[in-house]
């Protein structure tokens, strides 16, 4: 048991959250792709391609394949790595050993075969690519770095379809805001048997219930994994300060600081969040609605002060024009009256 603990957290070290990165490096190492997601009948055979690329450009470099099956480890979607006594893992053959000389490209077969008797579903693992061989005589672990590609396998047949959302509400479920970004969270079950890859939009609607935007709600492409649940993050912002930003202390600098930044991210007045998800094979539904308020307060009061100084600017500007349209009008009259008494 100890062992297994060694070795899963050895495999956890040396992988650097797979699902969401598109380009893995370990020891001058890229892999494309990341993932190959495939479906295939019992029985077949399936081969895809794998492309390593050494980085190093001074020297070449020997990398030895190992595989590992994956499961669902909490709700991020980030893997677990076990050893695969069966499933996926020892499906694959890749080779065992790959040399590649100072910065060259290879590209070599992903060989998954696929048993007679497996039922319907998802089969996930991993291919590694290690700087160092696996397990020597008396189960000794040799540390090295690892990367790989995730493969994620569906068997077609008789799939279990179940599931849906299970919450969606802001962050730590907020209903007033200052201003923007609005973070929406949301909690997807799988029941089924099969990877899930939901997909939809969270629609944000004004006051008076016109679209105000659509927010992709998964832009990761994140799968849930059979019998887990998944945590999906969902931004509403349209602009963003730089990484480096740094606050102004004064308190003049950093109200026109707020002020500006709520410009650019202008939204006032309550809103409804609308989150509708597509999911499975039979374009199954799921949906959920929440309410917010955004009251940009600073902003609100300098268009309030703008609005004032430009209402009395107008109203002197209007007494003036009145006042010379009168004054022209009298004086009119006037040469009226003297050009009839000089007739």
């Amino acid at each position: 048991m100890k062992l297994n603990l060694i070795k899963k957290s050895i495999v956890l070290i040396g992988v650097f959250t797979l699902f969401l990165l598109g380009v893995n490096n370990a020891s001058a190492l890229t892999i494309s792709p990341v993932r190959i997601e495939v479906n295939g009948d019992p029985g077949t055979t399936i081969i895809k391609e794998i492309t390593l690329l050494n980085d190093n450009q001074v020297a070449g470099e020997t990398f030895y394949v190992s595989y590992s099956n994956f499961e669902a480890q909490g709700e991020t979607g980030s893997p677990l790595f076990v050893e695969p006594k069966s499933g996926l893992g020892t499906w694959m053959d890749a080779g065992e050993v790959i040399t590649l000389a100072p910065a060259e490209s290879k590209t070599i077969p992903l060989k998954i075969t696929i048993p007679d008797d497996v039922y319907a579903g998802g089969y996930f693992a991993v291919v590694f690519f290690g700087t160092n061989p696996n397990s020597g005589d008396g189960g000794q672990v040799t540390v090295g770095a690892k990367t790989g590609t995730l493969v994620l396998l569906s068997v077609n047949g008789d799939v279990l379809e179940a599931g849906g959302l299970v919450g969606f509400n802001t962050l730590k479920n907020q209903i007033f805001f200052n201003s923007l970004p609005v973070s929406f969270q949301y909690r997807f079950k799988n029941d089924g048997n099969d990877r899930v890859k939901p997909e939809g939009k969270i629609t944000l609607r004004n006051l008076f219930y016109l679209p105000s935007a659509r927010l992709d709600a998964n832009a990761v492409s994140g799968n849930i994994l059979p019998h887990s649940t998944r945590l999906f993050n969902v931004d509403w912002i349209k602009y963003s300060r730089d990484k480096n930003y740094v606050p102004p202390t004064s308190f003049i600098n950093s109200f026109i600081d707020k002020v500006s930044y709520q410009w650019k991210n202008f939204a006032v007045g309550p809103y409804l969040a609308r989150l509708n998800i597509v999911y499975g094979m039979q374009d199954l539904e799921s949906s959920k609605t929440v309410f917010l308020f955004i009251f940009p307060w600073q902003l609100l009061i300098c268009l309030a002060l703008l609005f004032i100084i430009v209402f009395w600017i107008g109203k002197k500007l209007l007494r003036r024009y009145n006042k010379h349209i009168i004054e022209k009008a009298r004086a009119n009259m006037i040469n009226t009256n003297n050009d009839a008494n000089n007739i």
